[in-house]
């Protein structure tokens, strides 16, 4: 009788550690908004370790502090049809800036219009329009980064302080900045995987990303797409920093002066493996630069001024001038528009990066 009290113990205590451990225990709460808290911040004020705060569609004009939560942030029905607005905060519109780990997930969001936090350099030289990470590691996936402007770092992301981010699957489109139109970051780790950077600009260099002193970046699997940069680096520029990039794209990218793809910098180095690059202008300056899978054909392009130069259809199209067509030279026009003025980068030829000089003084 004493071992069968001791058996059906045991068994009670095993049911009682399997209960404790079991899937549904290890869960959080879930707080959803607008439907049980009326802002995203006061949920996240509210919020435990391990609690899933499920924002509903809509549009959300709020600057949000995760305050170092290990909490998922999520938007339930996705990216398409769940905002995160900017508009008029002058601020990020994310903020991790206290520890937060891989424990903390953003999920399913489209992050427009933010202006960047001017705390760190100043008024008139905000970073991180879409979102801060000072010293953190979240995971933020399956987010769109859209039209984030700062005047200074980082039009959609600004890093620092040893930060490890993951984006996965993550679109940074229409981004712009000083340097990183779509992502600054200097002494992290980050790594981007499936994710894709189309026409973000670089007011100086570094169209869709800038690595600074010591960054690791690793980009795996990912597509650059008519990102420019008005000096280097139209779709990433390496700054005594490192960039680990394989099996990405780079199409119709574009710097004035070096580096449409890439441009390694001052102790700045691109390790490439499996890359392709599908246009004339996406070289890669600097360090080894690999051999080009696509060359565009080039033709006459006559400019609004009556101007002629030697360029690729695309480069033409988006200078707004009258394309020839492919293998015409410009011997027809005047020779006075031929002069020596129009090699306004001054490398001794007329093409592509002349157009696009002009392109960025019409602008």
């Amino acid at each position: 009788m004493a071992g069968k009290t001791l058996q059906m113990t045991l068994i009670r205590s095993i049911s009682i550690m399997l209960l404790a451990f079991s899937p549904g225990t290890l869960l959080g709460a879930q707080l959803n908004v607008p439907e049980q808290w009326p802002t995203i911040q006061k949920a996240v004020d509210q919020a435990s370790a391990g609690d899933v705060i499920s924002v509903g569609p809509g549009s959300w004009n709020e600057a949000i502090d995760l305050k170092g939560k290990p909490v998922t942030l999520i938007g339930r029905e996705g990216a398409a049809k769940t905002t995160l607005d900017g508009q008029g905060l002058e601020k990020s519109v994310l903020r991790c800036a206290n520890g937060e780990k891989s424990s903390t997930v953003i999920d399913g969001f489209t992050i427009i219009n933010g202006t960047g936090d001017q705390a760190i350099y100043g008024e008139k030289s905000s970073v991180g329009g879409g979102i801060i990470l000072l010293g953190t590691s979240p995971i933020i996936r399956n987010c769109v980064f859209r039209k984030n402007n700062v005047n200074y770092h980082g039009g959609g992301v600004y890093m620092a302080r040893e930060s490890s981010p993951v984006f996965d699957s993550c679109i940074f489109m229409e981004n712009a900045a000083e340097k990183g139109g779509a992502v600054f970051g200097v002494q992290s780790e980050p790594t981007f995987t499936r994710c894709v950077f189309e026409n973000n600009e670089g007011r100086y260099s570094g169209g869709a990303i800038y690595n600074s002193d010591g960054q690791i970046t690793k980009l795996k699997d990912s597509h650059f797409v008519r990102n420019r940069a008005s000096y280097y680096g139209g779709a990433v520029y390496e700054y005594g920093s490192t960039g680990q990039i394989k099996n990405c794209i780079f199409d119709r990218n574009r710097a004035t002066y070096k580096g449409g793809a890439i441009c390694n910098g001052y102790r700045g180095n691109s390790e490439l493996e499996s890359c392709r690059f599908l246009s004339t202008y996406d070289d890669v300056s600097g360090g080894n630069a690999p051999a080009m899978t696509a060359v565009a054909p080039e033709g006459a392009c006559v400019l609004k001024d009556g101007s002629c130069l030697n360029v690729s259809r695309q480069s033409c199209d988006d200078a707004a001038g009258m394309f020839r067509g492919n293998g015409t030279d410009c011997s027809g026009q005047p020779t006075t528009r031929l002069a020596r003025s129009n090699d306004l980068n001054q490398d001794g030829r007329i093409d592509d990066r002349d157009a696009l000089m002009l392109l960025l003084l019409w602008r």
